[in-house]
């Protein structure tokens, strides 16, 4: 028997998720390999999972935790390459890795490089990946100008890290001083207080127009965005933390010159992607040896508390990631 976190209907995840001990995963069959969890990252999208508002919506029971880090324990026929390998992998719904175990596709499992540590690989391929992605979409580059909404957030801190590696100067928005701290201790030029100014105003005074924006909260922050943006300006949205926008009218993207680019990194990149995908994490794992990613690991959590650690997710009572410890090798 195993410990898996389960959700046994849509609900907030404090009420819909518990601990449960489960049968053994069967034998990994073809091309698919069972990893030993060590760590698994947190994210919103979980919290949405739970909901079930995330645009992949397994129906219950199942596991959230998309982003693992761990030791392959067994391989199936084709995938015996791996065995006895640490990866890092972002496991298909409905069988997420908030548990003991998870089988997964081995094209799906990246090694790590030798002694990476298990918690920041565990918080790299959400986060990171989607932030790699829109910016390299959105041809963010050298002397740009980009505005990340959500700055202290997981996506936020990573599109900062990233966009600053790009050679890019970066503008974020956050709720609150400790979170604009922590903007700019990521690379941000600027933070913006949403809650204290329009941030509208403060980026047209700042820097009069942007070249890029990031917004994974949606609502009436997406629409406000598209006024930011300069000509042939992109913007890239990746969710709607703060609700759906509101429809937009072509026309006015096309008067503006403007460009909208939808993105939803782990419900298609990593199958339609996986190559591609490998290289993006061999370039991650190197900006980490180098220090201009640092993952934001704010606090760990252990699976029984990964209930809560979702709630307080969820009420936007974090910054950074959280990630649940689960197996061995978690320092």
């Amino acid at each position: 028997m195993i410990r898996r976190l389960l959700a046994y209907r849509h609900g907030e995840p404090a009420g819909v998720l518990a601990v449960a001990e489960v049968p053994d995963d069967p034998p990994p069959g073809p091309g698919q390999v069972t990893v030993a969890v060590h760590a698994v990252g947190l994210n919103f999208l979980d919290v949405m999972l739970c909901r079930g508002t995330y645009p992949v919506r397994p129906e219950p029971p199942m596991t959230p935790g998309v982003e693992v880090a761990g030791r392959v324990v067994a391989a199936g026929p084709g995938a015996e390459h791996l065995s006895d390998v640490e990866v890092v992998a972002c496991p298909a719904l409905p069988h997420g890795a908030l548990g003991q175990t998870v089988t997964l596709d081995a094209a799906l499992a990246t090694p790590l490089p030798d002694g990476f540590d298990p918690v920041l690989a565990a918080a790299l391929p959400v986060t990171y990946q989607t932030a790699w992605w829109a910016l390299e979409r959105a041809g963010a580059g050298a002397g740009q100008t980009v505005l990340v909404h959500a700055g202290a957030g997981g996506v936020g801190i990573a599109a900062t890290q990233l966009a600053v590696a790009r050679g890019a100067r970066v503008i974020c928005t956050a709720g609150g001083p400790e979170k604009l701290a922590v903007c700019r201790d990521n690379g941000a030029a600027l933070a913006v207080d949403y809650r204290a100014e329009d941030f509208v105003t403060a980026v047209r005074d700042a820097a009069g127009a942007v070249d890029v924006v990031l917004d994974p909260v949606g609502g009436d922050v997406f629409t406000r965005s598209l006024s930011c943006l300069d000509f042939e300006g992109r913007i890239v949205a990746i969710g709607a933390a703060g609700g759906p926008p509101p429809p937009v009218d072509p026309m006015a993207l096309v008067a503006a010159n403007a460009t909208l680019i939808g993105l939803s990194w782990g419900s298609a990149y990593p199958w339609r992607r996986p190559e591609r995908v490998r290289e993006v994490y061999a370039e991650l794992f190197a900006l980490c040896a180098a220090g201009a990613v640092r993952p934001p690991v704010s606090r760990t959590s252990t699976l029984d508390d990964a209930p809560a650690a979702l709630a307080d997710l969820a009420a936007r009572r974090t910054t950074g990631k959280i990630v649940v410890r689960v197996g061995r090798g978690v320092p």
